[in-house]
């Protein structure tokens, strides 16, 4: 942490700190030797590696069948291990989700279920928080950020106060890929807590980073959270070819790929390949030319092209390569399922949304959420076993996911108390998360 804590934060912060120390049973987390990482390496607790995508569509992989863009290293990453086929985030755009995956909880239990404004320095996601870099940075691990934050723009909600030691990226919620603006005019680039710039398309000097990162922390256990900003528009390709073609984004995933691979290579040229927990996802599905196929719907729609988007996690010796599993999981898992893998302490009231799913992952356990809320503006979504029901307003649609994946008949008509009883759980679901915030920000 460095020294930006209110008083308000003292106690959140001090009770994290002593569940890392009960964790490795000292008074305090020790800052180890180079000697003493080395004598423990066999007995090292996995390094965490969680690559986040942004506005990336089943449709544009081609181990989800993406017939027109080369994407070889992140299939080779999904052969190596588990890769899912009904993975859902929590919202169909991106700091929502990312807030879910930090936090193990539905963005509408915390301070930030929409997306934060530059303009407003109130919002963005409360540092009362536990996130999983700080319950993993209790518990000894070197912790750092990559990329995309979008998680509030104020000094109080950057990485540093959310339990990272470093970072390198941008606050905002997209920059250009080769000046770094945001808005045309804007530049949220930082080092640490220092705006920074450099030339360079940011794919390609996000993965220098990743990759200096693992090489500085490669005799300890690390939390590498790489949210790439790639494929998200404006459009432009590492050449500087602009346009919203499909071309041109088939350069940036290609690219991308190619990053992906780059990371990849550095575990395994560290000798950290065997010894790191690799975790894929996308943040929400695409968008303009992109492909979210065969689904309905795209990013800012709860129908399963917003919503259901790549996943895979790789960790040798622990999941079977080539495995495929159809359980529903959903983001908010990752958190659990990291703090566990790492030997972590949840602290109470994290992750109380989320759920480990290494078990999903390996194959041997069926999906453990009964059933899964989902709420954007004034559309909502419940889906619990094969029936999902997507509402606006008073309209509502219900699609047997089973028989219809890509929800092209709606069965509301035929099944009326399965809608009844779906609205139900939604409206206890809405008072039992909201209970105590305002209207304005539970609707943004």
């Amino acid at each position: 942490m460095n020294s930006f804590v209110t008083p308000e934060r003292i106690g959140r912060r001090e009770a994290i700190r002593r569940i890392g120390s009960a964790v490795a049973g000292i008074a305090t987390v020790p800052m180890l030797s180079d000697t003493s990482w080395a004598a423990a390496a066999k007995k090292r607790k996995p390094n965490i590696v969680l690559i986040v995508a942004d506005d990336l569509g089943c449709g544009d992989l081609g181990c989800y069948g993406c017939p027109d863009i080369a994407t070889p290293n992140i299939d080779r990453l999904a052969a190596q291990g588990a890769r899912f086929t009904q993975s859902y985030v929590s919202a169909p755009l991106c700091s929502p989700t990312r807030v879910s995956i930090l936090t193990g909880k539905y963005p509408l239990r915390t301070s930030l279920p929409y997306l934060p404004s530059s303009k407003n320095p109130n919002d963005g996601l409360s540092p009362d928080e536990i996130t999983l870099a700080e319950v993993l940075k209790s518990n000894g691990y070197a912790t750092g950020i990559v990329g995309k934050w979008h998680l509030g723009y104020a000094p109080r909600f950057r990485p540093l106060n959310q339990g990272f030691d470093e970072f390198y990226g941008y606050l905002s919620g997209w920059a250009d890929y080769i000046n770094h603006t945001y808005n045309r005019t804007e530049k949220w680039m930082f080092r640490n807590n220092t705006p920074f710039d450099e030339p360079g398309y940011t794919t390609d000097l996000f993965s220098r980073e990743a990759r200096a990162f693992i090489e500085k922390h490669k005799k300890r256990p690390f939390f590498l959270y790489l949210p790439f900003g790639a494929p998200h528009g404006p459009l432009k390709a590492p050449d500087g070819t602009t346009a919203e073609t499909r071309d041109v984004f088939r350069a940036i995933m290609e690219n991308f790929d190619y990053n992906v691979g780059q990371v990849m290579r550095k575990l395994k040229e560290t000798g950290l390949e065997n010894d790191t927990f690799v975790i894929f996802v996308s943040d929400n599905g695409a968008d303009g030319v992109g492909s979210n196929a065969p689904f309905k719907g795209k990013k800012r729609t709860l129908y399963e092209g917003g919503i259901r988007t790549p996943f895979m996690a790789r960790w040798p010796g622990r999941i079977k390569p080539g495995t495929v599993v159809a359980e529903p999981i959903i983001c908010m898992d990752i958190f659990n399922t990291a703090a566990n893998a790492a030997g972590a302490r949840i602290p109470a009231g994290a992750g109380v949304d989320g759920r480990d799913v290494l078990n999903v992952m390996q194959g041997k356990a069926k999906g453990p959420h009964e059933i899964l809320f989902w709420t954007y503006q004034n559309k909502n979504a419940v889906r619990r076993g094969q029936w999902k029901l997507v509402t606006e307003g008073d309209s509502a649609e219900l699609y047997d996911l089973n028989a219809d994946p890509s929800e092209t008949t709606n069965r509301a008509a035929e099944q009326s108390s399965v809608v009844q009883d779906l609205q139900g759980k939604l409206k206890q679901w809405k008072v039992e998360v909201t209970r105590g915030k305002s209207d304005a920000l539970v609707n943004g």
